[in-house]
């Protein structure tokens, strides 16, 4: 789940089947993928716990109903044994090979998409004297650079606060509130200070900005958390690394198709925040579409695996503009299922009232219709934009997405088999209008 807000998310004791599973289906236009598409194979080097089908060699029916046992081996290996799959990164590249290798394990024809996007990154941190670094954000519109000095308390950012300290030469701290973030900047540069930390005046991160304006000094902002431990290190040395800027990053997206044309779409996002190994968001609705891939899988059905979506739609954004709606019918995106609490569909309204007709038979059904918070999104937007009607089906709202708290452990398999279970009767119904399955 794509969010600026807490949005969208137990213990598996037993031991998970090792069976791998696969879809069908076609990229977007009536064509084959293109040249530039890498056809994946199956990874001779990958352990057993990773690629259990190609350690035993077995091939997995495509009929039956879902089975959670096989969801859950695929979530275990994303959030486990690969764990956190950030944008651009080796791990990222790991876990769509892996889910190629599943696909390809099935008898599908399996590629991996790669796309290039331009990517904001802030590695700006500070570290006081010989502790470990810890990461700020850079203030926008504040310059970047290294700078190393004693660091004195600015108090919240007035005037007569930072003539009361000798700010010239060293590294004023400040505390949030009081001030606009441009005015406090701006007071320090004029005494000469040669950077500056803003703390936050509760709990927890935040970003700031200097609207149109520009200072000359690094300025960083700080977690509400780390204030008892800068106020004890004033009049100690600190070193301000302020590094923040835009770099291009090399993404990918993982295909399975049968056939050449693609009628209907599935697709969840693999990849995870760096902060957490992202197992409700989103190892468990890449799980999902692998296991309704399995049971569904039929001429038509085109399953992908969206990379980058935490930091902006990338994947799906990347697929849409290299492939269009083609002639498909309809998308169904699987994002959050591993912790109900107020499950909802979100998106195209046609489409979400066929779906909750459909499952509206199943007993205490969980879903209905509703929407993202402000800020927040998921991939199919990137095919409502090409007019394809298109939904994102969420288990709903969990604290622990984004953070490493969001671990296997915190998956709730009773959960995941509801919402599982509720999905794969959604494509099934949804399939049945394309004279598929």
């Amino acid at each position: 789940m794509t969010t600026t807000l807490p949005f969208a998310a137990r213990v598996l004791s037993a031991s998970v089947l090792t069976f791998l599973v696969a879809c069908s289906g076609a990229p977007a236009t009536p064509t084959a993928v293109p040249s530039t598409t890498t056809t994946a194979t199956t990874s001779a080097t990958a352990s057993a716990t990773t690629t259990p089908v190609a350690a035993t060699g077995a091939t997995v029916p495509l009929t039956g109903p879902v089975d959670v046992d096989r969801a859950l081996a695929h979530l275990k290996v994303l959030s486990v044994d690969i764990g956190r799959r950030p944008s651009g990164s080796e791990a990222e590249r790991r876990a769509a090979q892996y889910i190629a290798d599943v696909l390809k394990a099935q008898g599908y024809a399996a590629s991996i998409e790669t796309f290039t996007y331009p990517a904001r990154f802030d590695d700006s941190s500070v570290t006081i004297g010989s502790d470990p670094a810890f990461k700020g954000a850079l203030i926008d519109g504040s310059a970047t650079g290294k700078v190393t000095a004693t660091l004195v308390d600015g108090g919240t950012g007035q005037p007569e606060q930072i003539a009361a300290v000798p700010a010239k030469g060293n590294v004023v701290l400040m505390r949030r509130g009081g001030l606009p973030f441009a005015q406090k900047i701006a007071n320090a540069q004029q005494a000469g200070a040669l950077a500056v930390l803003i703390v936050n005046n509760e709990s927890g991160p935040f970003r700031g900005t200097l609207g149109q304006q520009r200072a000359s000094i690094p300025a960083l902002a700080i977690d509400g958390d780390r204030a008892e431990r800068l106020r004890a290190a004033l009049g100690q040395s600190a070193t301000i690394e302020a590094s923040a800027g835009t770099r291009n990053v090399t993404s990918q997206n993982v295909i399975g198709q049968r056939g050449t044309t693609c009628r209907a779409y599935i697709g969840a996002h693999y990849d995870s925040v760096p902060e957490g190994p992202g197992a409700n968001d989103n190892a468990s609705g890449t799980a999902s579409i692998l296991e309704m891939a399995r049971v569904r899988g039929t001429d038509g059905l085109c399953v992908i695996a969206f990379g980058s979506e935490e930091t902006g739609l990338h994947g799906s954004q990347a697929f849409v503009a290299a492939h269009l709606a083609g002639t498909a019918r309809f998308m169904l995106n699987f994002d959050m299922m591993g912790r109900i609490d107020d499950a909802i569909i979100v998106g195209d309204s046609g489409l979400t009232q066929s779906i909750l007709g459909i499952i509206g038979r199943a007993a205490d059904q969980p879903l209905k219709p509703g929407t993202f918070p402000p800020f927040a999104s998921s991939d199919h937007v990137s095919f409502a934009s090409v007019g394809l009607p298109a939904v994102t089906i969420t288990s709903g709202d969990d604290p622990a997405i984004h953070t490493a708290r969001d671990n296997f452990e915190a998956i709730r398999p009773g959960d995941l088999k509801t919402m599982l279970t509720l999905g794969d009767a959604a494509l099934a119904g949804m399939l049945t209008t394309l004279g598929a399955r």
